[in-house]
């Protein structure tokens, strides 16, 4: 299989290769969910902490960094646990100028990014869309590539099914000034299925640097 620290693939057999790779989570139960974060409130809440640091105040609860209307926004990545014990992960890689999505398995902190990174770590698992989907059985994982001109291609988009419904992990950040939702190399976005947004769950964003949805 390609080296899987990279999220560009040059051919349609790489491309088969991820896909199968996917679909290793298909009929694991998903026991909890977790978004790595950027900490945000560090400074201000815990000062003295060093490395990774994992948010139990329910007032920083109150008001989670990731939260936007219709979607879920965050800095690293989301990983997701099952009841038997593996642990898989969604991030974004920029290798060169060419974005693209990540799923694989193993965990977020010390593969995406660094053991003592200084992240915020939010277990969403009972506290967000996420709670309809935690304790239920993962149907099938689909990874949504697109051609890059004549030299491979992208992940745009990854799908986590469940007899519930889809969620659907893209290329995304909120940006200012309102927060809607807007193409980035460097954020993952979360949508459920009961958000105004899933059609775009449904055909993804485009490349960062085009302008706006694609």
């Amino acid at each position: 299989m390609p080296d899987p620290m990279k999220s560009f693939v040059r051919t349609r057999a790489e491309r088969r290769l991820r896909v199968e790779h996917a679909g290793q989570m298909a009929d694991a139960v998903l026991a909890a969910v977790r978004y790595v974060d950027i900490d945000y409130a560090r400074e201000r809440r815990a000062g003295g902490h060093e490395g990774p640091r994992r948010i139990v105040d329910e007032v920083e609860w109150r008001q989670p960094s990731w939260r936007y209307e219709g979607f879920d926004s965050i800095d690293y990545g989301v990983e997701f646990e099952c009841v038997d014990g593996r642990v898989f992960s969604v991030t974004w890689q920029s290798p060169g100028w060419i974005e693209g999505l990540i799923f694989w398995e193993q965990p977020l902190i010390g593969n995406a990014v660094v053991s003592d990174a200084a992240v915020a770590v939010w277990d969403v698992s009972s506290r967000s869309g996420w709670q309809d989907f935690v304790g239920r059985t993962v149907r099938g994982v689909h990874l949504r590539y697109e051609p890059w001109s004549d030299e491979g291609y992208w992940c745009r988009q990854v799908v986590i099914s469940f007899r519930r419904g889809d969620v659907a992990l893209v290329l995304g950040e909120a940006r200012a000034p309102d927060w809607r939702l807007e193409p980035s190399a460097d954020n993952v976005a979360v949508i459920f299925p009961g958000s105004p947004l899933a059609r775009l769950g449904d055909r993804g964003l485009g490349p960062s640097h085009a302008d706006g949805f694609k």
